[in-house]
């Protein structure tokens, strides 16, 4: 009876340690955080939500917020906003194969970054629009862009360009049969953005390696870099990324001879494509390609003559839909060209109509011309009017000249916070890749704050070039920024965390911005790292009002044990270690002070369940904008 029941306990234990964490709704998520904002603010957030509904084949979803944000950013006359928008569009049309419809929002797009001087995006869109060209099979629009695209690396030639510059090296050695040098500059233009942290490209590239890899013969170490994209996929809950490494994973497992393995993950495939609307004949005419090989190699051969079979259906499936879509984009040229010869029609019939009507008024003008008095005041109007039409014309172009100039300076500024903040996120990596060649723990915690108060920093110079103001911060956006990238940052679970944000929707300017939200980043991190250690609900509180007697009111308060006991239990062994605890908050409270003192405030620090810390501004009349 004691050792049933003892199994049972144990049972129940492993049970308990296999079910996995609870994923993140990400929907919930985007919808908690755009609630509040103004239809500006939430801009950014739709393109991350659509970016996500895009990888889940929500088409419909993403189109829908798409062109909501489109027509708020073109009523605020958000010209980089419309830019990523456009392309957006743009790419949730290649998703779904609209690769016509696709081409338009790109072009649009690509216009926008011209008139930005957007090196980087121009970049990006003329390599989507390469790929759709190629789609389409307009081989003459291919050539011309891949010449836009070189000029452009040679006149713009940054770190943003060295990984499309290696991927076309990496081909270039792969048509050549030069199968090791294509693996070497593939692996240069991964390193780029692993270096940038830009990890969606990172493992689509990662998976493009594994492939070369398979290619190679190379199938142990393509099989290795297929589960680590799976791995990620899954992670990131990307059906799209999840499929193709289903779909990738079974050849080099074929070729290692584990063909229960192989056929495992061609059924997965199999499984996901019924979900996923991208390709689908495709997609199945390749995954029953290698299942009819598993069949063979296992010598079943009635299996691989049925897979056969299924195989040439789906690629006959795509040809045909192939030739339909090829005949439909001819209609629709031809209907194009056909429309356009009808304009020309009506533009010169109206032409004929213009010119009569201007005979006749030239009749009627020299009959009025016949009369005395009426001439008289007839030439007095028309000099009047001439002096009239100068002036106004004057006034135009130097309103013309003023609007040009105010245009130009605009785009300069937000140019100075976008590289301010391209800067600062280099200085943020190098803070980050310092941290790890050290061994020093005291030296690395010491370096990872002076990363994050960069990161603070970093954060404001991204909303002025986000918006049009340029010279002040929209501080209810920074705040709820600030707190959210902190709390993922310091490995907590928004869906766990108690986080309470109260600001006022106001713009205050940068000279207040910066100090402010330094100070506020080093109150947050202390709470972050002393004050949750033995809490089982973290929370937190964060207010920021403009008072009544125009001073600004920050208030922050957690549920930690407070001043006296925030250090935990576990640093306490030395007192070496203590000291360097210590020092590390008081280097914090002393950065406080100096940035109280700097802002003409007073701070108060306190115990009162948990840690308390307040912070009162005078603020001046032109110091905040509502």
């Amino acid at each position: 009876m004691r050792i049933g029941l003892l199994l049972l306990l144990l049972l129940l234990a492993f049970s308990s340690l296999a079910i996995p964490p609870k994923p993140i709704n990400y929907d919930s998520l985007f919808q908690r955080r755009m609630a509040g904002l103004a239809p500006v603010q939430r801009i950014d957030w739709a393109i991350q939500y659509a970016v996500f509904l895009n990888g889940q084949s929500r088409f419909s979803e993403a189109r829908s917020i798409l062109q909501t944000s489109l027509k708020v950013a073109q009523q605020a006359r958000l010209k980089a906003r419309m830019a990523n928008l456009y392309e957006l569009l743009g790419l949730v049309e290649t998703t779904a194969s609209n690769h016509s419809l696709a081409v338009t929002y790109y072009l649009n797009a690509l216009d926008l970054y011209r008139a930005q001087h957007s090196y980087d995006n121009q970049q990006h869109v003329y390599s989507r629009l390469l790929n759709e060209y190629g789609y389409i099979g307009d081989l003459i629009k291919s050539k011309e862009l891949a010449q836009q695209i070189t000029g452009l690396q040679q006149t713009y030639n940054q770190i943003s360009t060295l990984s499309l510059r290696y991927l076309d090296k990496a081909e270039d050695f792969q048509k050549a049969g030069k199968t090791d040098s294509a693996l070497t500059y593939h692996k240069k233009a991964m390193t780029v953005y692993w270096v940038r942290r830009n990890w969606p490209n990172y493992y689509s590239l990662l998976d493009g390696y594994g492939v070369r890899l398979t290619t190679a013969d190379r199938y142990q170490e393509a099989e290795q870099i297929f589960r680590q994209c799976l791995a990620y996929s899954l992670r990131q809950g990307d059906k799209r990324r999840e499929l193709y490494e289903y779909m990738h994973l079974p050849e080099p497992l074929l070729k290692l001879n584990r063909l229960n393995e192989a056929q495992r993950y061609a059924t997965l495939a199999l499984n996901r494509i019924e979900n996923d609307p991208e390709r689908q004949d495709e997609h199945r005419a390749q995954v029953y390609g290698l299942l009819t090989r598993i069949a063979e190699t296992r010598g079943q051969f009635a299996q691989a003559l049925r897979y056969e079979r299924l195989t040439n259906q789906y690629w006959n499936r795509v040809q045909s839909v192939e030739k339909s879509r090829q005949l439909a984009e001819v209609e629709a040229r031809y209907q194009s060209a056909q429309k356009q010869i009808r304009i020309n029609e009506l533009n010169q019939a109206n032409q004929r109509q213009l010119n009569q009507i201007n005979w006749q008024a030239n009749g009627l003008i020299i009959l009025v011309g016949l009369l005395g008095l009426a001439l008289w005041q007839y030439r007095t109007i028309r000099q009047v009017n001439a002096r009239l039409s100068s002036t106004n014309t004057t006034i135009s172009d130097k309103n013309r000249q003023i609007s040009e100039q105010a245009e130009k300076l605009s785009v300069l500024m937000q140019e100075l916070h976008h590289r301010v903040k391209n800067n600062l996120a280099i200085v943020s990596s190098l803070l980050r890749m310092q941290s790890r060649r050290l061994h020093d723990p005291r030296a690395v915690q010491a370096v990872q704050d002076g990363q994050r108060r960069v990161e603070a920093i970093s954060l404001i110079h991204q909303q002025l070039y986000q918006t049009d103001n340029l010279v002040e911060v929209g501080i209810k956006t920074y705040v709820t920024e600030l707190t959210e990238s902190l709390v993922l940052g310091y490995g907590f679970d928004p869906e766990q965390f108690d986080c309470q944000i109260d600001v006022a929707d106001i713009q205050l300017d940068v000279e207040i911005a910066v100090p402010l939200g330094l100070i506020l980043n080093e109150v947050l991190t202390n709470a972050f790292k002393y004050a949750y250690n033995d809490v089982k609900r973290p929370s937190l509180q964060i207010r920021l009002q403009l008072t009544a007697g125009r001073k600004l009111l920050l208030e922050v308060q957690d549920n930690g044990p407070g001043l006296e006991n925030a250090i935990p239990s576990d640093t306490l062994q030395s007192g070496s270690e203590r000291s360097s605890m210590n020092k590390d908050r008081s280097f914090g409270q002393r950065l406080i002070r100096e940035l109280t003192s700097q802002l003409g405030g007073e701070m108060i620090l306190t115990t009162h369940q948990g840690t308390y810390f307040q912070l009162l501004i005078p603020m001046d009349a032109g110091s905040v904008q509502r």
